[in-house]
């Protein structure tokens, strides 16, 4: 059961909706992992604990990380927009990736869709994210060449 207790508290770390819904019902957890009584009664505590809320929001930070050092325009001209398409890609995508470009070239993919759906950018962040996206794919590239 301690595998299912680790995957609960990194889901919950990594999802503030999940620690919102777990607070409003906390048999969510039980539907959701195999836990103990103990591993139960622990996450319904720390679900509640004013520092998930730092977890959570640590998390997010080490997620934005590597798109802010790599799309670093493109996030700049989004501007406000930045946050809810961060969430939202987070939600589609709740594991991250320890590989900055892997990271960026998945976030430049979730762009891509949006734009495909109709999603609007300004003239400056579409030139922005073309040419820092172009950057990470050719750095992800090099990054897979075997000499």
């Amino acid at each position: 059961m301690l595998v299912e207790f680790q995957q609960a508290l990194a889901d919950l770390v990594a999802s503030p909706a999940l620690c919102r819904q777990v607070r409003a019902d906390p048999g969510l957890l039980r539907l959701r992992y195999e836990l103990s009584h103990r591993e139960y009664e622990r996450l319904v505590s720390m679900v509640h604990l004013r520092g998930m809320a730092l977890n959570c929001m640590l998390y997010r930070a080490n997620r934005l990380a590597p798109l802010a050092l790599n799309l670093y325009e493109f996030c700049r001209t989004l501007g406000p927009r930045l946050g809810p398409l961060l969430t939202e890609y987070t939600e589609r995508h709740p594991h991250s990736n320890v590989h900055f470009y892997l990271e960026c070239d998945r976030y430049c993919a979730f762009i891509e869709s949006k734009l495909n759906e109709g999603y609007e950018l300004e003239p400056e962040a579409r030139a922005a994210f073309a040419e820092e996206c172009m950057m990470v794919r050719l750095n992800l590239r090099a990054t897979q060449i075997v000499l």
